[in-house]
């Protein structure tokens, strides 16, 4: 089996997302984390800069999404996604809404509350001597700001946030009543064509 190293801040869900597909296709991994200022390192791993970044077998991987796709092309079982076409389409949507979409609006409430930059600092120094915080946290305050007007979120009122973020999973609860009356349809039509 090939040797797999994530590259990763523990707490990013992009990270995450790559150690739960690792963990459902079975793939020995080990991580190296770049909390504190080891995050400067890490520029060096992509040319995006960003993480996380998958070594697998001798090749680099930077992205969430692509790391994804190529470990579904590497090591196709099994599988994460749905083997219909449609149902495959629809979770690449979902997938890359939620990555482009949602995580900015969450971003956005987070960083609203007064009490997050600190812990989001001290999450992003685990294992780093306590200095790096203080700068961990600076940056923190200077950046993210900067993220979300980019986004054009960072110019929205929080209470147009929550708005947002209500009409997403409002969104969310129609797909999943209509997933449910589509499976509940097909499993009515397989009883019907079975043989008696």
């Amino acid at each position: 089996m090939a040797e797999a190293i994530l590259h990763q801040w523990e707490i990013s869900p992009f990270c995450g997302k790559v150690r739960k597909v690792l963990r459902h296709k079975g793939i020995a991994f080990s991580v190296r984390n770049y909390n504190g200022l080891l995050a400067t390192k890490a520029r060096a791993l992509s040319p995006a800069g960003k993480l996380p970044v998958l070594e697998f077998d001798g090749e680099r991987i930077q992205d969430s999404s692509a790391i994804v796709a190529f470990l579904e092309a590497r090591v196709p079982q099994p599988s994460i996604f749905p083997a219909a076409p449609t149902e495959r389409a629809l979770a690449l949507v979902l997938e890359d809404w939620a990555d482009e979409s949602l995580y900015w609006i969450e971003v956005a409430l987070r960083m609203g509350d007064p009490g997050v930059l600190p812990r989001a600092a001290d999450l992003l120094s685990t294992g780093r001597p306590r200095w790096e915080r203080a700068i961990l946290a600076m940056v923190l305050k200077r950046t993210y700001p900067k993220k979300l007007k980019a986004q054009g979120i960072g110019h929205l009122p929080q209470e147009r946030i929550h708005e947002l973020l209500f009409g997403h999973l409002a969104a969310i609860e129609e797909l999943l009543r209509y997933a449910s009356a589509i499976w509940a349809l097909n499993i009515d039509v397989a009883l019907v064509e079975l043989p008696t």
